[in-house]
């Protein structure tokens, strides 16, 4: 994570915190709400086990768990269409992660994570649970005015199809990757989805925040409900965006010399298929 993007996760973070502080005081939170932000304290502990699980494990367990309880005590078509494509895309992404560390194609990663979480110091562990807690918390409150409205407006059914797409978008190209670095995990990837955009994985990813985004709207009224829908999924498009420009610089770095490499570049878009 760049300087860049690590100020602004501060700042999301620290709307998150007053948005909730601000909620809590006037007694705007429900016992859902404050529900939510409990399995987020709980799953994010995985930060203390290795730093990095945060941001797949337990990412990964939040949407499944919130998804569950939100779906459990706001039942309703409705909150079943959001909160099952959240459920979904958090079962994929943990099976996904779970069989990726420990492929022998991550084996080299894992060693460099092993060794980073190490020297990490326990303050920066500290402050990276606070802020993605806060994170997770407010991650599905799109799938929570939904279920409160509980009714199914063409809004909500666009969105959770968007998102239902995006998961699975997401998780062929995932497989496809973990394939391809299987067979050779120095090269990079130029088939099946890869073949004409560089990173359909980082779009599957902002595919899903942008079904959160859109269902949430469509049942929200007021400029402080609406923040409060779009503060973390927006905060996940943006840091996947970073993410993708930096894969495309590392790519430069270590293909820049390969003319085969150069020439996929060329042919290839970066979030989009060209």
């Amino acid at each position: 994570m760049g300087a860049k993007i690590r100020i602004i996760f501060s700042v999301f973070a620290l709307i998150m915190m007053v948005l909730f502080g601000y909620g809590a005081v006037v007694g705007n939170w429900s016992i859902v709400n404050w529900g939510m932000f409990a399995v987020a304290l709980v799953c994010c502990l995985l930060v203390f086990v290795r730093f990095v699980y945060i941001f797949n494990f337990s990412y990964a367990l939040c949407a499944i768990f919130n998804g569950v309880l939100i779906w459990a005590l706001r039942p309703s078509v409705a909150s079943a269409l959001i909160c099952s494509a959240a459920i979904l895309y958090g079962l994929r992404l943990f099976t996904f992660s779970f069989m990726r560390t420990r492929g022998e194609s991550y084996a080299g990663r894992m060693k460099n994570i092993i060794k980073a979480d190490q020297e990490m110091p326990l303050p920066a562990r500290i402050m990276l649970y606070i802020m993605v807690t806060w994170l997770m918390t407010f991650h599905l409150m799109a799938a929570w005015f939904v279920a409160s409205s509980a009714v199914l407006v063409p809004g909500v059914m666009v969105g959770g199809m968007v998102m239902l797409a995006s998961t699975l978008l997401e998780g062929i190209a995932d497989w496809q990757k973990q394939q391809s670095k299987n067979r050779a995990p120095a090269a990079y990837i130029a088939s099946g989805l890869f073949s004409r955009w560089r990173h359909p994985n980082y779009l599957g990813e902002i595919g899903l925040q942008v079904g959160l985004i859109i269902a949430g709207l469509s049942v929200t009224d007021g400029v402080g409900d609406a923040l409060i829908v779009v503060i973390a999924p927006l905060y996940i498009v943006i840091l996947m965006i970073s993410e993708a420009q930096s894969a495309d610089e590392a790519q430069l770095k270590r293909y820049g010399s390969d003319p085969a490499w150069r020439e996929y570049r060329e042919r290839s878009g970066s979030l989009f298929p060209r």
